[in-house]
């Protein structure tokens, strides 16, 4: 499955991403605002795509999550990040990252537009949420550009939610 915009190929990730997966994971802002996606080897990379990749095939994206896909520059073929919708307490919650030398161009924002159109397109889905670190201005702003409404703070975290009335 791949999803096209104007500048990028949101697609599944495959064994030949692993390198640049560890990479990205290392950089700056990976260690703070995604700690839990920092991979500690290439072989930790590698089963992280393995598993990504069986969640691949499903009738829908909301049948089996995780569902993460990989965020690649079309002009350069180049892997630059990824987002997904993963289960949370309140329903599915969008997340993504783009790798520190992307930043800034808003690649983030065509994805999460991407992204949660298609979510929101399944009859299942009439809201996704997002859970920013209170600290991460970017993300929080990626999030209003597509539309996304604040909810609340709530420890360090920002709380925000798209629901279904407000597909763009």
């Amino acid at each position: 499955m791949s999803i096209e915009t104007k500048r990028l190929l949101l697609r599944s990730f495959n064994l030949l991403d692993t390198e640049k997966v560890y990479e990205m994971s290392q950089e700056k802002s990976m260690k703070a605002f995604l700690p839990d996606q920092v991979h500690k080897s290439l072989e930790q990379a590698k089963e992280v795509i393995e598993f990504l990749m069986s969640k691949y095939g499903h009738q829908s994206v909301v049948d089996q999550l995780p569902y993460i896909l990989g965020i690649e520059l079309k002009e350069k073929s180049e892997l630059i990040g990824h987002i997904g919708l993963s289960k949370i307490d309140k329903g599915i919650e969008i997340g993504y990252a783009i790798e520190e030398k992307c930043q800034g161009q808003n690649y983030a924002t065509e994805a999460v537009k991407a992204m949660t159109n298609l979510a929101l397109c399944n009859p299942l889905v009439n809201e996704i949420w997002a859970v920013i670190d209170l600290t991460n201005i970017a993300s929080i702003k990626v999030l209003e550009k597509s539309d996304y409404q604040y909810i609340k703070k709530e420890n360090s975290k920002v709380i925000m939610k798209k629901e279904e009335s407000t597909v763009i």
